[in-house]
């Protein structure tokens, strides 16, 4: 960039306008996603702004700062991401533990991951459309219309899916409560 007699504004403009497609293109192919992607473009050419030092100085490489910039973004953005699945499994779990416990104090001595993979292979062994269907209503937290939908399946029978599924799961958790509670 020459630092003629254009305005800050306006030289980071031209900048902006070189250059955010190339961003925003490499960004697309790394995310898939054309929405995350022009996010990350935005936040690079933010941080971008914050440092004029970098994009007034004639002899630095903007390319290979722009692309290094982008992909540590992405990074960012794929270590958030993993971050909200994290949270999103553990709350969905926890709320389907509560809501196979009727009583709080019921899992006192199980451990949480423990009782986790249990009903993980409880739901291996069930059949795959139930299975498939108390997954998508449980962990993805999607509705029954939705899950009859992209199951194609009748509404009425995905809710005896996620019925029956429940049922068998706390079946089984009665089972491990009374064994855990033996001398």
């Amino acid at each position: 960039m020459k630092n003629g007699s254009r305005s800050k504004d306006e030289q980071f403009e031209q900048l902006y306008i070189a250059h955010f497609p190339k961003v925003k293109n490499f960004a697309s192919a790394l995310t898939k996603s054309s929405l995350e992607a022009d996010d990350i473009a935005q936040c690079v050419f933010l941080k971008l702004w914050s440092k004029p030092e970098l994009w007034h100085n004639t002899d630095c490489d903007i390319d290979s700062y722009l692309y290094a910039m982008t992909r540590n973004e992405i990074f960012a953005t794929f270590r958030h991401r993993a971050v909200e699945r994290e949270f999103a499994d553990h709350a969905a779990g926890s709320a389907l533990l509560e809501e196979l416990c009727e009583e709080a104090g019921a899992l006192k001595g199980i451990y949480y991951r423990e009782l986790l993979l249990l009903v993980e292979m409880a739901l291996t062994r069930m059949p795959a459309a139930r299975s498939r269907a108390f997954r998508m209503s449980r962990f993805e937290e999607k509705s029954n219309k939705e899950i009859a939908q992209e199951l194609q399946l009748p509404l009425r029978t995905v809710e005896d899916h996620i019925y029956r599924t429940l049922k068998e799961l706390r079946q089984l958790l009665k089972i491990v409560i009374f064994i855990l509670l033996l001398p």
